[in-house]
């Protein structure tokens, strides 16, 4: 009898993608659709560029049925839950990219403001489909109807190419909402939110929040585009699709920061200071395993369960990045001291740099936020007492 993963503390604290399979002890996405007898037509889907979700639905012989005969699956489930299914099915398919945020750029990042002449196209995954796992704890929420809030632990990115007069341009009113001319082509970009299960009943107690945005001028602002799909998803028109329901003002409101918080962690990789490296986790001790006897392999197979590999993106230390100041402004240290400055981030921002011949370039710039008299932390710590037994 297999041992039951779903309410192992360090499964619940997976990002969803490794998660669900920990906790199910297979691949629970690929097994839905094998055993719904629609794998056959739906693979070539899985890796397709220029198929979002919402297309595989309408066009994929038997996956509108079975959308909607999944909503019972899983207890409170809807089609988020069956595009969760989905989503997690195509990541798998282009060998699970994963991100994961360092604590130290999280918070940095979340003390940065996005500019107001960043263009759209710098909203792009580095892959066609990446999870994005942010660092927690963290303040961004998913709601749940059922379950209440979770707290976010990332994010599926994907990013598609659309032709003109596709069948996505048939909503009309959403057409007029986001401003699609149907004779033009498209990038949509698919954001699939997930919340954690920790503080819920099992490992699979989880939430999620998918849009998608429609994107045919790559140099409108970013913060326009995103605040008008948002927007534009809090209305009647957002979903034609059976199963899906608009966003209630909660929803939207805890959805906007994960957006802004994900497009800021794309901006970054844009960066050519950007710090990435491959952690091969799962790789490393699956070759460590195949040179093992089965007595010694045991204990690092218990291990399996909850390595995964990924890229770590971000600096490992705040000062490995930020711009440190004792003080603000142009005041000495003396002149701070009096006025017992207390210690603050000054936020940092995004920009766009032209550069090359003629200025015709273009890439992002990031001025970090700034520790402002950050000796008081340092100090703080000093007189706090650490007892090792």
């Amino acid at each position: 009898m297999s041992e039951d993963k779903s309410l192992d503390p360090q499964v619940m604290a997976l990002p969803h993608p490794v998660r669900l399979e920990a906790a199910a002890g297979a691949p629970i996405d690929t097994q839905i659709f094998e055993r719904a007898g629609v794998m056959g037509d739906l693979r070539p889907y899985l890796t397709d560029e220029t198929a979002p979700t919402e297309t595989i639905i309408n066009i994929v012989p038997g996956m509108l049925g079975i959308a909607s005969k999944y909503f019972g699956v899983i207890p409170g489930g809807n089609m988020g839950s069956f595009v969760l299914m989905l989503v997690r099915s195509r990541l798998r398919a282009y060998g699970d990219p994963i991100l994961q945020v360092t604590p130290a750029l999280q918070e940095m990042l979340t003390e940065t403001d996005i500019g107001s002449e960043l263009p759209t196209s710098f909203f792009r995954p580095p892959y066609p489909l990446v999870y994005v796992e942010f660092s927690r704890p963290n303040s961004f929420h998913v709601t749940n109807k059922q379950s209440g809030l979770h707290e976010c632990e990332g994010a599926y990115l994907s990013s598609y190419d659309i032709p003109a007069h596709s069948q996505l341009f048939s909503n009309t009113a959403r057409n007029e909402a986001l401003q699609l001319d149907p004779a033009k082509p498209a990038r949509v970009v698919e954001v699939v939110v997930t919340g954690s299960p920790i503080g819920k009943q099992h490992a699979l107690d989880d939430a999620s929040q998918d849009l998608m945005l429609f994107l045919q001028d790559e140099e409108e602002c970013l913060k326009t585009v995103l605040d008008r799909h948002i927007s534009f998803f809090q209305s009647h028109h957002s979903y034609s699709q059976p199963g899906m329901a608009l966003l209630s003002k909660e929803e939207a409101d805890s959805l906007e920061p994960i957006i802004y918080q994900l497009a800021k962690v794309l901006l970054y990789l844009n960066l050519p200071e950007s710090r990435q490296i491959n952690f091969a986790e799962r790789t490393d001790l699956e070759s460590r395993l195949s040179k093992l006897g089965p007595k010694k392999a045991a204990k690092l197979k218990r291990k399996q369960t909850y390595a995964y590999d990924r890229v770590i993106v971000g600096p490992e230390k705040i000062q490995d990045a930020v711009q440190d100041e004792s003080v603000a402004g142009s005041d000495t240290a003396e002149e701070a001291a009096k006025r017992e400055v207390r210690p603050h981030w000054r936020r940092g921002h995004f920009r766009r740099i032209r550069y090359g011949e003629g200025r015709r370039e273009v890439r992002i710039g990031w001025i970090p936020p700034t520790l402002v008299n950050a000796e008081a932390f340092q100090k703080t710590a000093k007189k706090k007492p650490y007892v090792v037994r």
